[in-house]
Order: C-alpha cells, then structure tokens, then sequence
C-alpha cells in the first residue's frame, strides 16, 4: 500500500544544489534576444519607434525573476547584449574614449536593472491582487501575499485625538 501512495504523488523535481536560485532560463535569453533585437532593427530600418518595444525584454526577466534582487540582477544580465552590440558599432557612431564607454554602460545596464525591476513589482502587484481578491470571493488564499489593510480613521471631533488616531498604532493607545 506503501508504493500506491507513492505513485500517486506527484514527482518533486529536486534541485541538486538547492543554495542556488532558480533562474528562467528561457525568460533570460528571450528577454535579452528582445532587448537587443529591437534596437538593432530600428537603428538598421531608420524606424525609431521599434525602440519602445526594446522594454518587452527586461520587463519579461523581472516578471519570470519574482523577486526584486534576482530581477534587478537579471535585468543587468539580460542587458549585456545590448551593450555588446552598442560597443560593436551596430547601434550606430559614438564618441570613443573612456568616459562615453562609462556612460554608455551605466546607462545600458541601469535601465535594464530599472525595468527588471519594474517587471517583479508587476509580478508581486499581480500575485497581490489575486490574493485579494479570493479572500472577497470567499476562496481560501493559496499565497502568502502580504496584503496591505486600509486604515480606519474614526473622527472623534477632537483634533488632538485625531493625530493620535492617525500616528499612534491602537495597540500603543492609552485609552
């Protein structure tokens, strides 16, 4: 009966050294693929507007990263063809010396970390409202999504009692 159970279960895919994070391989390389396929196209095709599309890329790493260190580093990571193909000359002239190669990685690699990270808060502001709304539908909440309450402020007609219902917890009210 023992085995019956057993195969019953699902396999529990078992990572040979759990220290390291899980990392979205394919979100990495089509993120990466779309962050410097567009600006390549639309430097190429004198098409400007392509850039905006460039976005896509970062945004799908922090989304597929779901935590804010790990998008911001994928989000570095996923930016590094970018800055291949911009220090190739593929992207155009630039002024080579050593300060406009420091700015150009800076930059490169700052909005690639900035959107990475726009694309985890997308995912956390997501997975919150999922919560939020099985606990209104009366559906027991399968995350532990931290949701924020609203404060209830209760008007007592005495402004110092409303600062203090406003700034001091109830907890550390003395009543």
């Amino acid at each position: 009966m023992v085995d019956a159970e057993k195969a019953k279960k699902p396999k529990e895919k078992k990572n040979k050294n759990s220290n390291l994070p899980e990392i979205d391989f394919k979100a990495l390389i089509f993120g990466a693929a779309a962050y410097a396929f567009f600006p390549l196209i639309a430097y190429q095709q004198q098409q400007d507007i392509l850039m905006v599309f460039a976005a896509i890329g970062p945004l799908y790493i922090g989304y597929s990263a779901k935590t804010e260190l790990k998008s911001i580093l994928l989000g570095i990571v996923g930016a590094t063809p970018l800055l291949y193909l911009s220090f190739m000359g593929y992207l155009g002239p630039y002024g080579a010396g050593e300060t406009a190669d420091i700015i150009m990685t800076v930059g490169i690699l700052g909005l690639g970390a900035l959107m990475g990270y726009f694309g985890g808060y997308l995912y956390r502001d997501r997975q919150r409202a999922q919560e939020k709304y099985n606990q209104e539908k009366g559906i027991k909440g399968t995350k532990n999504v931290p949701i924020e309450k609203p404060k209830k402020f209760e008007d007592t007609g005495d402004v110092k009692q409303n600062i203090k219902n406003l700034f001091i917890p109830r907890r550390k009210k003395k009543e």
